[in-house]
């Protein structure tokens, strides 16, 4: 409640800053001119020069024009009797505007890594400034002749900025402030400090963003939607807000436009009515998350406290929340144009009818699959958006990738994310030969991702119902190596040029990096793999699931098979490998449960078992069956436990 109450005075106190005051601008004649004020705008004749100051002579002096909706506030201008060379600047927007005008100020305020200022803004001096602070002394003591800065910090700090004597320009800042004016004070300020050119190429940058955003509108249908604000989400967004108005301008109905009075801007969040409304579309931003992944991090946080309340909405089950940077929290100036088309690129991914139908969609098999006979290219003409995953190991790529699948096996040891496991039906595949495959044909599926090893059985079912069918390396002695061609065969069909797809391969590179700097430290240790449904036990190579791990941190593996990855265990041989250490699998969903089992075999044998010293001095590791079972890039992660596992067990 303490968090909440903060939450809401904060908020408070932003909308009566940015309220505005009532007392109009004097003209401020500069403490070092005596000549005669010269007001300087855009010239009357549409014959000027491109590239012709807008300012006429700048020498003798500066009008800086307001926009239209600041006037009733601010006055018509600032009119200065002398161009200004001290200026200090506290605005993002004013800043860029000056930048583009070859104006350079004597001082600055902390500017957002995201605004791509050239290096001599960011050498500047900085000058404090937040939300209701201001380090006025250092600006005085800098005798700057025109200060430009937001109109939120007008009231505490406007009066004493007049009695130094020094003019001040109020910029409008703040979630407050919309498109439409974030646009009008650009173009203003452009006319003010630039060219003429360059406000042509200002409202020619508006004019093809918002030609975009029509085109978008056109090709993609509505969505209700909602903005929630906050971490953890506290309140909602009209229309009338910064980011609201943005989303205004994209395929969706803000819906909190009719909950609430739109010209309030910001109001608190109705959990009860945002589960009655259930938007298809939740845009999540805050000021205190400036990265998508923190806010990320915090929402599902949110969503494990209250399952009962999130879990019922649709843009939470179908994966539809758009986490934002708080770039997109307040106005920051023509840098909206480069934010919008962002976030345009990443609507149009997601959501637009032309993405989701991509022309010819293929489906390769990787070489590992080409040489047992998987050479036939699957071509779908278009991407399709009912597909039946019957292994699981490309499940979580594919979701990753955005592929909608509606049914996949059911999880077992591995733990869907919720989104598949609120959204689909789950197949008891796993181990059932009794599976009747009639349920997955009467799903209407567009296609089918099965396990090789069911080509002749199921899959010859599928395709006799004319049901496309794409075959995975699946099983309990898949390697690494497989793992990764599989994928990356997925990514070339899904998402080649997507930021996902990207992601996915960087993982595996990434993994790749971190394993070679443990290599040297276990190269001269050996290790048998046993998978154990003990009394039965199988020796896996260096080849099988658990055997490539080992051999990826660069253990030698004291069991060689070329014709197999894992066969039964001779017991005969086994007793001459003698290895540093031995890695025990099997069915169990616990280490802690197959170590149990194992023991207990082991003691039943004693007289053989203890002949290994790996097993009479206690030098093995136990793991559970998710460590036999191929879930795909779901591999990287247990690699990594896998990693952590052996350092602490060689801990010195």
């Amino acid at each position: 409640m303490k968090k909440l109450l903060a939450i809401m005075l904060s908020v408070t106190m932003i909308v009566t800053a940015f309220a505005g005051c009532g007392a109009k601008t004097e003209t401020v004649p500069s403490k070092t001119s005596s000549s005669e004020a010269t007001e300087v705008q855009k010239p009357e004749s549409s014959e000027e020069k491109v590239g012709e100051s807008v300012t006429e002579n700048s020498s003798k002096g500066l009008t800086i024009h307001y926009p239209s909706y600041m006037k009733e506030s601010e006055g018509e201008s600032l009119v200065l009797e002398e161009y200004p060379e001290k200026i200090v600047v506290l605005s993002n927007s004013a800043m860029q505007i000056l930048v583009r005008s070859d104006v350079k100020p004597i001082a600055f305020r902390k500017s957002p890594k995201y605004i791509d200022f050239p290096d001599w803004v960011r050498e500047l001096p900085i000058i404090e400034t937040g939300m209701n602070n201001l380090d006025v002394e250092s600006i005085i003591a800098m005798e700057p002749d025109l200060i430009i800065m937001g109109n939120h910090l007008k009231k505490d700090y406007g009066k004493q900025l007049d009695d130094a004597g020094i003019p001040v320009y109020y910029t409008s800042e703040g979630p407050q402030v919309t498109y439409p004016e974030v646009k009008e004070e650009a173009i203003t300020l452009a006319r003010s400090f630039g060219t003429e050119k360059l406000v042509k190429e200002i409202e020619a940058d508006f004019a093809s963003l918002e030609k975009r955003a029509e085109e978008l509108k056109a090709s993609t249908s509505s969505k209700k939607a909602m903005v929630l604000f906050g971490t953890p989400p506290s309140y909602q967004l009209t229309s009338m807000s910064y980011f609201g108005s943005i989303v205004a301008m994209l395929p969706f109905d803000n819906i909190s436009d009719s909950l609430i009075d739109v010209n309030i801007r910001m109001a608190p969040l109705d959990i009860e009515k945002l589960v009655e409304i259930n938007p298809d579309v939740i845009f999540a931003i805050s000021p205190t998350a400036p990265m998508t992944e923190m806010l990320e991090k915090a929402y599902k946080e949110e969503f494990e406290k209250n399952p009962k309340v999130w879990k019922e909405l649709n843009a939470v089950n179908n994966n539809n929340v758009i986490y934002l940077p708080s770039e997109y929290v307040t106005s920051k100036g023509i840098h909206i144009v480069k934010s919008i088309n962002a976030l345009m690129d990443s609507i149009e991914e997601k959501f637009s009818e032309s993405s989701s139908k991509v022309n010819n969609v293929t489906l390769t098999y990787p070489k590992n699959m080409q040489d047992i006979g998987f050479t036939d290219v699957v071509t779908m003409e278009k991407t399709p958006e009912r597909v039946v995953v019957m292994t699981k190991a490309p499940v979580l790529a594919l979701n990753k990738l955005g592929v909608k699948m509606i049914a996949i096996p059911k999880g077992g040891v591995t733990k869907w994310p919720e989104n598949l496991e609120n959204n689909t039906e789950k197949l008891n595949v796993t181990m059932n030969a009794n599976f009747d495959i009639e349920t997955v044909i009467a799903l209407n599926p567009d296609l089918v991702v099965l396990g090789a090893n069911s080509k002749d059985t199921y899959g010859k079912v599928l395709t006799d119902a004319k049901i496309p069918v794409y075959y995975i390396d699946a099983g309990h002695t898949v390697n690494y190596n497989s793992v990764k061609a599989q994928t990356e065969a997925l990514v070339n069909a899904f998402g080649k040029d997507t930021a996902e797809g990207k992601e996915i391969m960087d993982s595996f590179t990434k993994l790749e990096n971190d394993l070679k700097k443990k290599q040297a430290k276990y190269s001269d240790k050996s290790v048998m793999v046993l998978q154990s449904a003990p009394p039965s036990h199988y020796i896996q190579t260096e080849n099988g699931s658990l055997g490539t791990m080992a051999k990826m941190m660069g253990f030698k593996n004291v069991y060689v098979n070329d014709k197999t990855s894992m066969a039964p265990i001779d017991m005969e041989k086994a007793i001459t490998y003698n290895p540093d250490l031995i890695l025990a699998v099997g069915g169990t969903p616990s280490a802690e449960a197959h170590e149990k089992a194992m023991k207990e075999d082991f003691s039943k044998n004693a007289d053989y078992w203890n002949t290994i010293d790996a097993v009479k001095n206690d030098r093995v590791i136990y793991l559970s069956s998710k460590y036999i079972a191929n879930t795909g890039i779901g591999f990287i992660d247990n690699m990594r436990e896998f990693m952590d596992m052996i350092d602490n067990f060689y801990k010195e």
